[in-house]
């Protein structure tokens, strides 16, 4: 099986995460690239709204209008809601066929539940998360078994290459997608909390909100980025940071006195727990 070099992609649930990947894929256009990208929305609204921001590179539709982008499509990016989904997918049915490639950006939904219900072996359940709009996004995917081997490898790879423009995309065994969801997924939440409470601590201490704001941004990206290059663990990187009798080993020891390491990590824990329920709803 192959993905035709100009094949079209539909995007059907153009919401928050459809929009990013839509936004990633134009942006950094992946080898091969879409002669046609079709976007799928529920109203008149959001389908004139996306026709307006993206212009000439896609084509918008809605309601029943979105049969057709359906049934054209070599590759369909499910954004929808996964409370939506099977609503979704019951309006389209008579255009999906078993031959379509499915990228699902579903949240608790499992191959074999999506393959079931859009009548497709060809599954890749992804977890990316609202960063990919500005192309520093995080992914993870799983493949369906169908697409396991040498004689899908070359879909796996036009697969990765679009999910890799929201800025980095990994593959692992579905049985991590619920924790993928969790540190990927409602990551960014989490870190924009220790990010606001970091800028509300140097207001607290005198520094008006904006700079507080732009250092506590910049402190965690260059954060990120030192770990990403050193390749090093974390807690080797933050020992370098503290001196003796310093300030950093001083505000480092509050933080464990309040538990603040062990109420993030089970943050992860209870989204990951919730994620695994989604799509039993």
């Amino acid at each position: 099986m192959q993905i035709p070099e100009n094949y079209t992609l539909t995007i059907l649930g153009a919401g928050v995460m459809g929009s990013a990947v839509l936004s990633a894929v134009l942006k950094n256009r992946p080898t091969p690239f879409p002669g046609k990208i079709f976007c799928c929305t529920g109203s008149s609204a959001s389908a004139q709204r996306l026709q307006e921001t993206y212009g000439n590179a896609i084509t918008a539709t809605y309601g029943e209008s979105n049969f057709q982008p359906v049934k054209e499509a070599d590759v369909i990016v499910l954004g929808c809601k996964p409370f939506m989904c099977q609503t979704i997918i019951d309006q389209v049915k008579g255009a999906l066929d078993g031959n379509k490639v499915i990228i699902s950006l579903l949240a608790g939904w499992k191959i074999d539940q999506l393959s079931t219900s859009v009548g497709s072996p060809y599954i890749a359940r992804v977890m990316t998360n609202t960063p990919a709009k500005y192309g520093c996004g995080t992914a993870v995917v799983s493949f369906s078994s169908d697409l396991q081997g040498t004689d899908f490898q070359s879909v796996r790879e036009t697969i990765m290459a679009i999910v890799d423009t929201v800025g980095m995309a990994l593959e692992l065994p579905e049985k991590n997608m619920d924790a993928a969801t969790s540190l990927v997924g409602s990551g960014p939440a989490f870190v924009l909390l220790m990010m606001q409470a970091l800028a509300e601590g140097g207001v607290r201490m005198g520094i008006p909100y904006e700079t507080a704001k732009k250092c506590a941004a910049k402190v965690m990206e260059g954060t990120s980025k030192m770990v990403m290059e050193s390749g090093q663990h974390p807690e080797a990187l933050k020992s370098m940071v503290c001196t003796p009798g310093g300030t950093t080993i001083g505000g480092l020891l509050t933080l464990e006195d309040r538990g603040v390491r062990g109420a993030i990590s089970r943050a992860v824990e209870e989204a990951a727990d919730i994620a695994s329920k989604l799509g039993k709803k």
